[in-house]
């Protein structure tokens, strides 16, 4: 019986590098497969496929599209192992929630992605995708260039009473996002000024709406908005607050523990490359976070724009406060 153990032990011993060697040699293998769960728009994750494609024909490139909770929702029943290899373009706090679920992995084009728009790990776990900035929206025909706001802090300018509008950041996601950056910068004091010194109205369309009609001669709003306005010929203009303004963007990253690593950092390589940035800025007019490019339409590149990092993680925390206490300074 010792004789046969024997035997057995040098047959295994024997064996273990080539079952090693078998490892290794698939590791190896050039990838053919890969799977994308993306919450972008359909014509540009389609668009940035087929240009992956144009560098790897032999990946296969399957795209799972859904909105980022549902895919989140996904990502979490599928542990230990996962079916996706990246998520697309999904809101930056969704990953630092879930920051364990995607593998950490420095891209090819690592020092072109500024800082603030990447994870901040030496070796990050995900990468700027888009951004959603918020800006003012003035019209022209009501101010003077010499009376235009510069900063956050004007919207408190008694001289401008009445004639600031904001949605209401109880109803307003974006809104929302404008009132936590003037607390950041200013603190609750200035918040209170703010609430006396501007008109607020439930949907967020109507500020630059209203803006733009000259109903009122300055607003707060997202970026994409003024744009719109601009290109249809109103008599208004942006200006991004001289402090600056948060640094908010969607973000990508390689899911842990996904069936096909390799395809996966290939295609993170290139979805943080210039071809991939102007399909994301030009397919849908979207901001992406490189400063190299222009901005969307009539708006300036990143390199004019002065941005600071935006905590999401704390604005999402203190929302129902800070929404709450804002309501009530504005009765």
């Amino acid at each position: 019986m010792k004789k046969i153990l024997l035997v057995v032990f040098a047959v295994l011993l024997l064996s273990a590098p080539l079952f090693a060697q078998g490892e290794m040699e698939s590791e190896d293998k050039e990838p053919t497969a890969l799977t994308v769960w993306s919450a972008a728009a359909e014509d540009e994750a389609k668009a940035l496929i087929a240009a992956f494609n144009a560098h790897h024909p032999d990946i296969k490139v399957d795209v799972i599209r859904a909105g980022s909770g549902e895919l989140i929702t996904r990502l979490n029943a599928e542990q230990p192992r996962p079916q996706g290899d990246i998520l697309l373009g999904i809101a930056k706090e969704t990953y630092d929630a879930h920051y364990d679920l995607f593998t950490p992995y420095k891209v090819a084009n690592h020092d072109t992605i500024p800082e603030a728009v990447r994870d901040k790990a030496a070796t990050p776990r995900y990468y700027g995708y888009s951004m959603p900035l918020q800006a003012m929206i003035v019209n022209t025909t009501l101010l003077t260039e010499d009376q235009y706001p510069k900063k956050w802090s004007d919207l408190v300018d008694p001289k401008y009473k009445g004639e600031v509008i904001l949605a209401n950041p109880a109803l307003s996601g974006s809104a929302y996002s404008q009132v936590y950056m003037i607390y950041k910068l200013y603190g609750e004091e200035m918040l209170k000024k703010l609430a006396k010194n501007a008109v607020f109205v439930a949907s967020s369309t109507a500020v630059p709406e209203s803006v733009a009609r000259g109903e009122y001669a300055i607003g707060v709003t997202g970026e994409a908005n003024i744009a719109k306005y601009i290109s249809e010929g109103y008599p208004v203009i942006y200006i991004y607050p001289e402090e600056g303004t948060g640094a908010r963007f969607d973000a990508s990253a390689i899911i842990a523990n996904g069936p096909n690593l390799k395809a996966a950092q290939l295609f993170m390589d290139f979805l943080t490359t210039r071809e991939a940035y102007e399909i994301i800025l030009n397919t849908r007019q979207r901001r992406v976070v490189v400063d190299y490019l222009p901005g969307p339409g009539p708006l300036p590149g990143l390199d004019e724009i002065k941005l600071f990092d935006y905590d999401a993680a704390e604005a999402g925390a203190m929302r129902d406060d800070l929404s709450s206490r804002f309501s009530d300074w504005i009765q």
